[in-house]
């Protein structure tokens, strides 16, 4: 069986996700098509199978072609990697934190505690985190 999220699909995400960001329109096929240097054929297929997941709405035409009917959803912003999963916040606070535990101008007893936090997040209570950042919508608090 042949990836296609990989060479296919995650590519006309990206491109539905940046052609929406930069328009306020959702993409359609020809220009997604152009965008991933892909055939028509296929970005149709691409955007068939985004429509199941749902990354956006699709509806298909009496000809069997398809047009993108709505916004990418917050999922699909995610995946396309414009907006960041809880994991990836957590790898970002995490790294802020291992950043924080080398800065040699803080105090070592900080230091310290910035590098057990650090490994207490990037272990043990990992899935914990996952879920209390996912469970704030996602949203990084700042």
């Amino acid at each position: 069986m042949t990836d296609t999220w990989t060479d296919r699909d995650l590519p006309v995400l990206r491109a539905a996700v940046e052609i929406y960001d930069e328009t306020g329109y959702p993409a359609q096929p020809n220009e997604l098509a152009r965008a991933c240097g892909l055939d028509i054929h296929t970005t149709q297929r691409a955007v068939r199978a985004l429509g199941r997941e749902p990354f956006f709405e699709v509806e298909e035409d009496y000809g069997g072609g398809v047009s993108i009917m709505s916004p990418p959803t917050g999922h699909a912003l995610r995946v396309a990697g414009q907006w960041p999963s809880p994991q990836t916040q957590l790898e970002r606070l995490v790294a802020a934190l291992e950043a924080a535990a080398d800065d040699a101008s803080q105090p070592e007893e900080q230091r310290s505690r910035f590098r057990q936090v650090a490994l207490v997040l990037g272990g043990a209570a990992s899935q914990i985190a996952i879920g209390a950042l996912g469970g704030a919508g996602g949203n990084m608090l700042s």
